[in-house]
C-alpha cells in the first residue's frame, strides 16, 4: 500500500499521466465516436462535457450474469481520475449512478441493490470511468478496498464541499489517498521511494 498527498500526486503521479501521448487512450476515443464497439452501445448522454457512454466491459462475454460488467466512459478529455473530480461534476455522476442503474435494470433484470459502482485509484486508464458490475463479482480484486472507491461515496464527499472552492480547494485534490498499486506499474518504484517521508 502507498500514501499518495497532494504533493506526490503534482511532483510524481500527475508528470506519469502528462507523458502518456494520446495515441495510449484512441481505443477509448474510438468507442465515445463509434468508430469502434457501436453496436454494443448500451446507453449515451451525448454532452461533450457532462455526457457518457455506457458499453459492456470488453471482459464480459455479455450472457453470464454472475460476471456482470459494463462501464460508464465519460465523453470529456479532461478528466483523466478522480483526483481531477470536482463539485462541478455531480450533475454528470448522479447521472452516471442513474442511467447505469437503469441500462442494469431495463437490459439485464438487475436491481439496485444488486449492482455496485466504483471508480479505480489508480484507473487501468487515465480517461475517466465509472465501473458497474454485480454484487457477485465484487469479490474481486479490482473491486477491494485500496482500489476501489464506490461512486456513491465519491458523490456523498462533494456533497459535503462548501460552493465556490477553486480546482486547487477540491477534496480530491486535497485529499492524501492510500491505496494498492502493482510492481509491475509504472509508478511503483517512484510511490515506493517515497513512502518514507509521508509516515515521519
Amino acid at each position: 500500500m502507498v500514501r499518495e498527498s497532494p504533493q506526490l500526486y503534482a511532483e510524481v503521479v500527475k508528470p506519469y499521466i502528462d507523458a502518456f501521448p494520446p495515441s495510449r487512450l484512441q481505443w477509448v476515443y474510438n468507442i465515445l465516436s463509434h468508430k469502434s464497439e457501436a453496436d454494443r452501445i448500451l446507453f449515451e448522454h451525448p454532452s461533450p462535457t457532462e455526457g457518457f457512454i455506457i458499453v459492456p466491459d470488453l471482459k464480459w462475454d455479455g450472457t453470464t450474469m454472475s460476471t456482470f460488467y459494463i462501464q460508464a466512459i465519460v465523453h470529456t478529455h479532461d478528466i483523466h481520475s478522480l483526483r481531477d473530480i470536482r463539485k462541478r461534476h455531480l450533475p454528470m455522476l448522479r447521472n452516471i449512478r442513474k442511467c447505469g442503474i437503469k441500462v442494469s435494470h431495463d437490459k439485464y433484470g438487475l436491481s439496485a441493490g444488486h449492482l455496485r459502482l466504483f471508480v479505480h485509484y489508480q484507473p487501468s486508464y487515465y480517461h475517466f470511468h465509472v465501473h458497474i458490475v454485480t454484487l457477485e463479482l465484487s469479490g474481486q480484486a479490482s473491486a477491494n478496498v485500496g482500489m476501489a472507491h464506490l461512486l456513491d461515496d465519491v458523490i456523498a464527499m462533494l456533497e459535503l464541499e462548501p460552493d465556490g472552492l477553486s480546482d486547487e480547494q477540491g477534496t480530491f485534490a486535497r485529499l492524501t489517498m492510500t491505496y494498492n498499486i502493482g510492481k509491475q506499474h509504472g509508478l511503483h518504484d517512484a510511490l515506493v521511494e517515497r513512502q518514507t517521508s509521508l509516515i515521519e
